[in-house]
């Protein structure tokens, strides 16, 4: 019985050692990836002003870079509202919120919030499952993770496509999955994309991202006690799931 303890206790000091370097990991590889953004924004930024002061650039060109710091803008923007979502996790004392809502509401929310993007690329989000069917967990992170799930799967889809959402339910517990039928990822691509420092691929339209969304995903399902799957092809799409515990 004593040796059944101490292996317990040894495999949960292991598993706790194992957390401690994946959390000492994000944090480190979120900064350096924040100053490198910033860095590159507001560099490009100055430049721009400089030459246009300066006169060695014309009026037209100008105005034509504009959009390009716009949307980098845009997308260190959407950083520093990820890093406020993921600063409150990192408090002392924090946990998550579980409660239990409609699967199909959360669907409709999603798809509301995402009709801008969905309309520009003529793209249809759609959802498979229990029309009934409840799930218990914490909203705000599930909706989070989703969120930025659903923003890959336009980024990368085909525009005419389907992105769908399913939602099914076993003994183990209920599972939510995204599925597109985009441009996909080979194997190399599936094995550097939660690391900080894999390229970040360009969308169907151009679109690019800050190169954080699937590790923030990772990251904030294990919070729930869940699980995180991807699965992926080149020129088939990729389907995520998300495994949640039942009640």
């Amino acid at each position: 019985m004593e040796d059944r303890d101490i292996s317990n206790q040894i495999e949960r000091l292991e598993t706790e050692i194992v957390r401690l370097r994946e959390e000492s990991q994000l944090k480190n590889g979120w900064i350096a990836l924040i100053s490198h953004n910033f860095k590159g924004t507001f560099s490009n930024l100055i430049s721009l002003i400089e030459a246009q002061e300066q006169g060695s650039i014309s009026e037209a060109d100008f105005f034509n870079l504009l959009p390009q710091i716009k949307h980098d803008a845009a997308n260190n923007l959407q950083l520093i509202n990820d890093t406020a979502v993921w600063r409150k996790t990192q408090l002392e004392g924090y946990e998550s919120q579980p409660s239990e809502f409609d699967v199909v509401e959360l669907y409709d929310t999603l798809k509301e919030g995402f009709e801008e993007k969905l309309s520009k690329k003529n793209l249809r989000f759609i959802y498979h499952g229990t029309e009934s069917l409840k799930i218990y967990t914490d909203r705000s992170l599930i909706a989070f993770v989703l969120e930025r799930i659903i923003d890959n799967a336009i980024k990368y889809s085909h525009p005419g496509g389907v992105v769908t959402m399913t939602a099914e339910t076993d003994q183990e517990g209920i599972s939510l999955t995204i599925i597109d039928r985009g441009i996909g990822m080979n194997q190399n691509q599936l094995n550097s994309i939660f690391t900080f420092d894999a390229p970040v691929y360009r969308g169907t339209h151009g679109e690019t991202g800050v190169g954080l969304s699937l590790i923030i995903a990772r990251y904030f399902v294990s919070l729930m006690q869940s699980e995180f799957e991807i699965e992926s092809s080149e020129q088939e799409g990729t389907t995520v799931r998300i495994k949640l515990p039942h009640k």
